[in-house]
Order: C-alpha cells, then structure tokens, then sequence
C-alpha cells in the first residue's frame, strides 16, 4: 500500500476545515472524457448509445485550435438528450448534464467549481486533459471516471494515472479508435481497467450508474451497502493477500482498502463481498491485480518546489557540515514508488556539490514495497509527461534522451540504491543521516505509524532528521521526534534514555492457515466458510511472544541473489557487514568485514557449484575476540531465481581458551600449528578451484575472442554499409522534402482554381449540369434546380433519361451524348421542345462538351442548357402577326375591288358626280392600305427592338454585372481581412447596389417579354400549377414563417409560364409587405363563374371566367392607391422600407391583359390587400 501523494489529506486535519457545499464531494459520479483527433465521431457513438438519466455528469476536454470557434456544444446536442453547455469560469457540475471546454481555454476543478484560465501562448507540452483530469481527481477522489478516445501523443495517461490512484475508474477506446496514440499509451501504462468501444462504454456507464457502490458515493451515512470492519469476507479478503504478496494489509488504513476493493467489485459488477471472496479463489490473478490496486504509486519529480528549496538551502548543508572528507552521506528514502523522489534528491546534491562537499560521498537508499516500481526506478527511463516539473537546465544535465522518453544519467544513477522493502516487517536500514518518508503515513493505522516511527528513529545517526509530507505527523511519537521546522515537517531524532526496541507487528485480525478445521481448500470453484478468529488479546500476546524470540535467538542472516546483492536482511547483522565508503553499494562482498571476506566468497562458490549447504566454522573477527559459524543455504524462488540464504551465528570459544592459564606452550603451538595447517589447506583447495576456473575462463575467452573478431569484421562491413545507406536516405529524404513543398505548392494552387470555379459555377443564371460515364448526374448548379423545380436528392446519382417524365429522353440528345463518350466531340445549340413538370413546355438550347480527368481516368460531360422558350416564341408570334396582317390586306383589297366593280356597273347610269366620287373613294381606300402597311412595319420594328432589348438586357447587360458581383465575392472572400473598415463598408455597398441593379434588369426584362404576348393559351387544371409554386417557394416560405392556405382550384385558360410567374409575383408582393407585428397568412383560391354574376365593369355577363383571389394580412395601402399600385416604377414606400424596384404588379398586370383579363385590387390599411384576377374560362 502506498504512497508518496498530497492528495488525501488526514481526517484531524479535514475536520477543522469548514467545506462549503460545492467543494464538498458529490453525491453522483464524474465522467471525464478525453478525446483528439477523432474523438468526436468516438463521443457522438458513446452519447448516442447512452441514456440521458445516468445520474451522472459528464465533461468532454477536447484539443482545440486557440483560433477555433467552437461548435462542439451545437454538435453534441444532437446526439444526447442531455443538456449540453460549454464551461463559464465558476460553474458548478451538476448530474445529468454534459459540459465542454471552451477553446483556447485550460480548466480545472478548484472548491467544487470549474475554474477557466487562458491557455498558455507558447506552452512546453500542451495537456489540457492530464491537467484537468488531475485536478478533478483530487477533488472528487473515488467518484471520478476517466476516459480517453481516439486522439494523437499521450495527453490524458497522467490523468487518468491520477484517477485510478484517487480510487477512480479508468477506459480507453479500443482499436476502432481513427487515432491510437492517447488510448494506446494509457493502456501501455497499466492504469486502464476497461478497454471498449464507445458504444460498448456507454452500456458499461449505464449499469455503473445502478451498481450500489457507485451509487451510495458521497452518501456514507446512508451506504447499506458498505463494507464492515469486522466483515468475516474483508478479513478472508486480507488473508489471501497476504498469502499471495507476503504483505500484510491489516495495519493499513481499512477505509482505502474498503474503497479499492469497492472499486474492483464494481468493475466485475459484483454486489456483495462474498461474491468478490469467492472470484479471488477462482481467478488467481485477481489477487495479484488486487495487490498492484492497492500499492498507491503517485509521485513526481521536485514534487513539492518549497520543501525541495528548504532542503537544498539548509537542511542538507547542515548535514553535509557535519561531515568529515570519506565519510559518507547516507539517506533513506522509504516508500519512492518509481524513483521520482530519489533522483529529485540526487539532483539536488550534485548542483550542490559543483562548488563544495565534494569530498563527501553520499549513498541514497531507496525503497518501496512494490517491485514493479521498484525496477522502473532502476530502469530510469521517463515519459515527456513525467518531466514536467524538471526545469530545462536540469533537464539538459540531469537527462538524456531515449526512446521518445528521457533517462536519468549516469552520475544521478550512480548515488542511488533501489531495493524491494517492507517498511514494517524488513530490518532497518543503519547509520542514516536523513530519512525523507513523504506520503506514507497517510496510509498507515496507530500501530503502524508508531512502529514505522521506531524503525526510522533506529535507522537514524543522534543527530539524524526525519521528513514528513506537509499533511502527515509523527503521531504519539513524541518521544523519539523533536520538531525541527512545522511548515516543512522536518523532525530532530531525540537521544532517549530507553533502548526504544521495534515494537511487535501489531494486526486486526488472527492469520488464517492456509488449511484448518472449518476451511475447505481454497482450489477450483470451493466457495470457503471462515472460522472463528482467536481473541484480541490472544492474538496480541501469541505476537509479541514471537516477536521477542525472533529478535532474540534467531541468528542474523541475509539473502542474496546471484549478482550477490542483498534482497533482504533478517536479524542483527551489524557484527558481519558494514555500508563501505565511496558509490552506494548492496553487494554482500563489499560490505562483509575483511576477515569473513575470504570464507565467505569461498563458501558462496562451492554453494552455487554443489547445491548444497556450505558451512565455514572457526572464523575469528575483531582481532579472535569473537569466532563465527558461516552457513551458505542455497534457495530457490518461486520465479526459479537462484538465491542463496548466508547464516551468520557466533560460536562458544574452546574450553580449553578458558582456561587458557592450565594451557600449556607446547599445546597452544600445536593449536596454533593446526589451525595454520587448516588455513593453507583451505587456501590450497581454494587456489585449485581458482585455478580451473581460471582455465576455463580462458578457453571461454579465447572463443570468444575469436568470435568478437569475427563479429567485429561483420560489424564493420554492416557499418560501411550503413553508412552508404545513410547517405542515400539522407539524400532521399531532401528529395522527398523538396517535392513535397513542391506538392504543397501545387495543392495550394489548385484548391484556389477550385475555389474560383466554385464561386463561378455558383454565380451562372444558366442551368448546367455534370454526366458521368453512365450518363448519370453528378452535380448541377443552383440555376438548374431553380429553373426546372427540382431538388438534388431527385437528381444527382440519377441518369438523365429518367429524370421526371423522361422528358430528357430524346432520340437526337442521345445520339450527341453517345458520340461523345465513344469519339470525344462535343455539340452546340442542340434545340429540343420537351414539357417538364411543374413548369410546361420549354424550347432549349444544349451544348455539351467532354471532360477528360487522366489522372482518375474518369470521362465526364458538361451539359450547358439555355433556355430559348420566349426568345424563340417571340419570333414565332411576330411571323404569324406578319403573315396575319398580309392575309387582311389582300382579302381588304379583293373586297374593295369587287365592290368598286359592282357599283360600276350599277351606276354606268348615274351623274359623272357620282363617278368622281368613286374616285375619291378609291384613293381613300388606297391611302388607308399603305397606312395600315406602315403600321405592320411600325409593329415589326417595335418586335425587333423588343426581341433586340431581351438579348441586350440577358447578355450585354447581365454579363458585365455578373463579373462585378462575381469578383466582388472573391474579394469578399480572399481579401476581406486585409481591408480597412472603410473599404469593407465601400465593397458591402457595391455588392447591395449591383444585387438591385440585377433585380431591375431582371424585372425590366420580365416586363419586355410579357409585353411581347404569347399566344399558347391551354386549359389547364390550376392545382398541380399551384402545388409546383409553392414548392419553389418553400425556403422563403419557412424563413418568413409564413402559412399558406390553398384552398379549392378551378381550370382556367392560361399561358403556364406567364401564370406561374403572375403567381409568385403576387405572393412574394404579400411576404415582402407583411405586418411586423404578426406572422403572415395568405390565402389563395379560384372559382368558375359567369361574368353577371361576378358584378365587374367590362365582363360578358354570359361569358365563365376564373375567378383568382390572394387575400394577406400585411401592412394594406390606401384604397385610393388600388389603381396606382399596377403603374410601372410606382411605389408606395421607400427604398429603405421595403426594398424592390416598382415592376412587379406592373408585370402581373401585364400578364393578366395578356389573358385577356382583369385584375383589382382591394385593401385597408394594416389589415391586408386582396388582389382579384379575373380570367376567361
């Protein structure tokens, strides 16, 4: 159980904390999420398949561009029912909502609210989630839920690191994440409890949030479902810990251990202790990931900068003071974790030592109780994140690089010891000058706090210091500690009058065996039934009577390992071995006292070469004053590691050295002479044994040296070789820069040609569309959807001849089209006369042209369509005119001479009077025909104007605009940024001002051709008609929120396309003209009636017509204005009001006279305008 954090604070000193209500812990669960690139299609899949009433609130930190704007919020709504907010400074979390952080911005969690802060301009690393995830732990402890999603590097590991040490739980995405890196190094970094995809960790969220424990947190006086002290399962639970790690867990602090076992159950969706008891039977393994959960691992380099400042300004100067040159400086660091602590200590020693106390050597054991942090420390490597806190210049010295890490160098390494350690039950270290213990005490009960305080004060020279965590104490341990400085928690070791011994390892609970009466095997599937537990008091006695007879008559002995370093020492073995000055050492040869040196190293051989036990008896030590016996037992681990057990145990000198007085001379010569004897003999067996090894080794070495030879002659050839290979990627990779910037070059280009074919394809009235191979629409333009009253999804992917009606499948287009694809031409001015839905019968015009992409090798057609009804009408119309017009005349000269022919011959009788007024009768008549020839001529020239302004107002008038309002956008937006305000405003009037002018000549055009006429009047159900209008009106429709009342239709004889544009006149007249003060409402209905019931001025009373009426709600106008309305340019607003140019009622009168019909209007000011059409049936 461990160790080395600031977070938990101790209950005394919580107490005297007034928490206000929002730094106090909530009574729901925290879901953190962090996600990069990709996460936001990974948190659309987890909320989508999450449901909204967890309990639980969620907050989403995702990387963010500082120049971003973000739309995070707007986009995540869409996938969860559950309020979705971005985080304001201050806000507090409540459950059942999800939060997101803004951009630009870091957050953490301070006093239960979210606090904002700008992000840093130019930060070393930028982790906003480690940054934030580790303050959310730290306030929220155990109710806290990390997740990472897909992202790029490594943000987020420290994080949820953090969390899982605070008690939390931990998720990663698996590989359906678009980007690994995030989830993939906190799932290398061993801290993921669940790895899942986002569907699949939504599921797992929604049964965490009914699982008891999870949610009773922040509700501990009311958890029924909380673990017992006295709990027969808790006790069981310790027992097979202990078993399996050889740590007991009963002197820790029950409510961390209560709060990791929790948190396991939860993971395995277990509801009761039993049920966990009898899963640690089962799987094996779960004690051991159990055991790792419980060894708090939480550290960091120069963790606390003040402490470290104290240390290096005074405290380790006062030390190094009382140093004399070779004496060692010996620190301890009990509970390092991976080594952070030690290292930072290491550091601060050598800057130190730059300018003074370099003759003093020092020696920094350090120990934990989890070997898995134990050989991170000694393997010294450490992420990007895990440097944070090292300032560059230590960085640069302290550091190098290594496999996309830092490891600490050689000369911090080389002061420091790394060692397995149980701080409880291992013996001591000795002759310490400071223990430095942070963070440890935190976890320990009374009876371990005064133990581990006995130990330290034991390990400590007189005048030794002992230091603490900010939040820790030494308890009741007064006697042995003086306080040296209270801010820094730095402690004077007391010379006490007692000879303080380490006090018996005190437990809670009575060791179970692994097999007694009342237990069945713990194998398979057994489920176990405890037995009853001896007394308190019986287990207290029984442990301290062991306790004495260990430290008593137990000999001292220490295990070593192959590389004969030391793992664990038992005893007393001051008398035997010794820490020997200069480089921290734990090798048993370098430690033991020269005169066991020599049998020693001897006895270690043989041990190693035999397998058997090795004992050395008579060894003398401190000048024959004492005699030893050296046993060497050889040992083998459960992991098959060759260790060796070296007893050391004093022996009871000769009788006959007793009573040396009645020895005589000769006796103790012979003594002597045996012993020497004995010696040589030893020393001989020991020579020989040297001396075969030493043959052997000699062989070894001369292959050897051969086959380094050998390698050394590949390894040369490989290095040339290498080196030419390095050269060319060299090589290659400047190449492959240059095309590369070259490539980005070009990229840039053509996505400016595709922005500017965008904005031109955008900005042409005529309709165009794109055909593949299949002749299949690929895309089309605006115009085209807009002129033939169609929408995309009806279009594109669709071929052409089955658009609508197949109204495109024509005989000859197919023949153009197909010439195409198979010789690569193209066609212009194609006409074909085709009706089309919605909008009636068109005459176009199409040019098509290929294509050719070589890169993708796909043939597409570009099909340009004009649309030629009216100009092409027009014409039609003024041929018929003429021919019409020549018709009359002839017929009106025929009947004149016939009547001139009749009367002559009537009146041969009559007065020469008469026959001069025949005369002048027939000159009147001639005069009348050259008359009405000049008007056909007038009417002639006034068409082709007419037909001349159309093409001048569509082309040579429309063409230059376009290119205005084109550039004007480009410049819009390409250059906008660049203009000053003035400019800005300058360009937004030109836009305004070319748009109106537009307008105008569209509407002037309108009215040319409308006053053309067009004579192909059909009868025509006016429903469809209408259902076509209002679907083109649909988007203006639902912006201005209008509803629309279509009721009964009639038929009518109308020309379609001329009807249809009188139609969306007047209803966008009615839009346009609404009243602010309420949502427009238009109503448009048509009947059939004969025209003496209609009671109107100038209808044949016997005739039918259609009667049309659109009735609005607007803003109305004056009656006295219902004939001044329909005059060209006529307005009764101002620009600025109502924008528009003044045609449009003019144009729907137009068309109505066309018609043959009548239309008037009705109004009353703010109440609406009723517009009457009155059309012959």
């Amino acid at each position: 159980m461990k160790k080395n954090t600031t977070r938990i604070t101790q209950p005394a000193k919580s107490a005297k904390r007034k928490a206000s209500p929002a730094s106090s812990t909530p009574s729901f669960p925290i879901v953190a999420i962090g996600a990069s690139a990709g996460g936001l299609e990974a948190i659309n899949k987890l909320l989508q398949n999450l449901p909204p009433d967890t309990g639980m609130a969620f907050i989403y930190v995702q990387h963010l561009s500082p120049d971003h704007e973000s739309m995070l919020s707007s986009l995540l709504a869409k996938s969860t029912k559950m309020k979705v907010q971005e985080v304001k400074n201050g806000m507090t979390i409540a459950p059942n909502n999800l939060y997101v952080i803004p951009p630009d911005k870091e957050m953490k969690v301070t006093d239960g609210y979210m606090r904002l802060s700008p992000r840093p301009k130019k930060p070393k690393f930028n982790l906003p989630i480690d940054k934030f995830f580790t303050s959310l732990a730290s306030a929220h402890k155990e109710n806290v839920i990390g997740i990472i999603l897909s992202g790029s590097a490594t943000d987020g590991t420290l994080g949820l690191k953090a969390i899982k040490q605070e008690g939390g739980l931990t998720m990663a995405q698996d590989d359906s994440a678009k980007f690994s890196s995030m989830p993939e190094s906190a799932i290398a970094a061993g801290i993921i409890d669940l790895i899942l995809s986002p569907d699949k960790m939504a599921l797992e969220l929604a049964q965490m949030s009914r699982h008891p424990f999870i949610r009773s947190n922040g509700h501990k006086e009311i958890r029924k479902d909380d673990i017992d002290d006295d709990s027969p399962d808790l006790k069981m639970i310790l027992t097979l810990l202990q078993k399996a790690s050889g740590v007991d867990f009963r002197l820790y602090k029950m409510n961390t251990i209560k709060r990791r076992i929790s948190r396991r159950m939860v993971l395995y969706k277990l509801k009761t202790l039993k049920e966990y008891v009898n899963l640690l039977i089962e799987q094996k393994g779960e004690t051991d990931i159990l055991f790792q959960d419980l060894l708090i691992t939480v550290t960091n380099f120069f963790r606390d900068a003040e402490a470290c400042t104290y240390l290096k300004a005074t405290l380790l100067p006062r030390l190094f003071k009382n140093k004399s040159p070779g004496d060692a400086l010996r620190i301890w660091i009990p509970a390092c974790s991976t080594g952070e602590e030690a290292y930072s200590m290491a550091m601060i020693i050598l800057e130190m030592q730059d300018s003074k106390f370099q003759s003093i050597p020092v020696q920094i054991f350090a120990t934990d109780l989890n070997a898995q942090a134990i050989s991170k420390a000694r393997i010294a490597i450490y992420s990007k994140q895990e440097v944070e806190n090292v300032s560059p210049k230590r960085l640069q010295r302290f550091f190098t690089r290594s496999d996309g890490g830092y490891r600490i160098a050689q000369s911090v390494r080389d002061i420091c010891v790394f060692a397995p350690h149980n701080v409880l039950s291992d013996p001591p270290f000795s002759r310490i000058d400071l223990v430095s213990c942070c963070n440890l005490m935190i976890y320990f009960d009374t009876a371990a706090q005064k133990r581990a305080m006995a130990t330290f004060h034991y390990a400590l020279n007189p005048d030794g210091y002992l230091q603490l965590s900010k939040t820790e104490t030494i308890g009741g341990s007064t006697e042995l500690f003086a306080h040296l400085n209270k801010k820094f928690k730095i402690y004077l070791r007391k010379k006490t009058s007692r000879n303080w011994m380490l006090p018996p390892k005190e437990t809670r609970y009575t060791e179970q065996p692994a097999q007694q009466p009342g237990i069945k095997k713990l194998t398979g599937n057994t489920i176990y039934r405890p037995s009853k537990a001896l007394s308190a008091e019986a287990t207290s006695f029984i442990n301290t009577i062991d306790s004495l007879l260990l430290s008593r008559y137990v000999p001292a002995s220490v295990v070593v390992n192959q590389q004969l370093d030391i793992l664990q020492f038992r005893g007393l073995t001051d008398p035997y071995l010794a820490h020997p000055a200069g480089k921290a050492t734990l090798n048993v040869l370098k430690m033991i006292r020269p005169e066991i040196a020599f049998e020693l190293r001897n006895a270690i051989t043989k041990a190693f070469k035999t397998k058997q036990l090795v004992r050395k008896q008579g060894i003398e030590i401190n000048g024959g004053a004492a005699i030893i016996t050296l046993e060497v037992l050889p040992l083998t681990s459960e992991w098959n590691e060759s260790l060796l057990l070296i007893v050391f145990m004093q022996q009871l000198q000769d009788e006959r050295l007793v009573k040396g007085k009645k020895e005589t001379s000769a006796t103790q010569n012979n003594r002597r002479i045996k012993k020497l004897e004995e010696e040589i003999a030893a020393y001989q067996d020991e020579l020989r044994m040297m001396s075969q090894n030493h043959e052997a080794a000699m062989e070894e070495l001369q292959s050897a040296n051969e086959e380094v030879v050998s390698s050394n002659e590949e390894l040369r050839s490989i290095n040339e070789e290498l080196e030419t290979s390095k050269e060319e990627i060299q090589s290659a990779s400047e190449e492959l820069a240059t095309s590369n910037q070259e490539l980005q070059t070009r990229n840039e280009l053509l996505n400016e040609s595709y922005l500017y074919s965008e904005a031109i394809i955008a900005t042409i009235h005529e309709p165009m569309m794109i055909l593949d191979k299949q002749l299949r629409v690929k895309t089309a333009n605006k115009a085209f959807y807009k002129k033939f009253a169609v929408n995309a999804g009806a279009t594109e992917g669709i071929c052409l001849y089955d658009l609508g009606d197949k109204q495109w499948d024509v005989p000859v287009l197919r023949a153009m089209l197909e010439d195409i694809l198979q010789k690569g031409t193209s066609f212009y001015d194609l006409e074909i006369e085709q009706s089309f839905p919605g909008i009636g019968k068109k005459i176009l015009r199409l040019n098509a042209k290929p294509i050719i992409q070589p890169t993708h090798r796909e043939q597409l057609i570009s099909l340009a369509i004009y649309d030629v009804t009216e100009i092409i009408t027009v014409q039609r119309n003024e041929k018929r005119m003429l021919e019409d017009r020549i018709d009359v005349q002839k017929k009106t000269a025929e009947e004149s001479k016939k009547a001139d022919d009749h009367i002559i011959q009537e009146q041969k009788v009559q007065s020469h009077k008469f026959e001069q007024a025949v005369q002048l009768r027939t000159e009147e008549l001639h005069q009348a025909n050259e008359l009405l020839e000049e008007k056909n001529n007038s009417l002639k020239s006034i068409n082709k104007e007419l037909e001349a302004f159309a093409y001048v107002s569509s082309h040579d008038l429309q063409e230059p605009l376009r290119k205005i309002q084109t550039f004007a956008h480009l410049i819009t937006e390409t250059e906008s940024k660049t203009l000053s305000p003035k400019g800005k405003h300058h360009l937004d009037r030109m836009i305004i001002a070319s748009g109106q002018m537009q307008t105008l000549i569209e509407d002037l055009l309108a009215f040319a051709r409308i006053s053309i006429g067009e004579s192909q009047i059909e009868t025509i159900d006016l429903s469809p008609i209408m259902e076509s209008i209002v679907i083109s009106l649909k988007e203006v429709i639902d912006e201005k929120k209008v509803t629309m009342e279509v009721k009964e239709m009639c038929k009518a004889r109308i020309i379609p396309f001329q009807f249809q544009q009188l139609m969306r006149n007047l209803i966008n007249n009615s839009i346009k003209f609404a009243s602010p003060s309420r949502s427009p409402h238009i109503i448009i209905e048509a009947t059939l009636a004969k025209g003496s019931q209609l009671n109107i001025k100038d209808l044949l009373p016997q005739k039918s017509y259609c009667h049309l009426s659109i009735t609005d709600n607007g803003i109305g106008f004056e009656q006295e204005f219902g004939e001044q309305v329909f005059e060209v340019f006529q307005r009764l607003h101002s620009k600025e009001t109502y924008p528009g140019t003044g045609i449009g009622l003019a144009i729907a009168k137009k068309i109505v006279e066309n018609h043959h019909g009548i239309i008037t209007a009705t109004s009353e000011l703010d109440k609406g305008a009723r517009f009457d059409i009155y059309l012959p049936g």
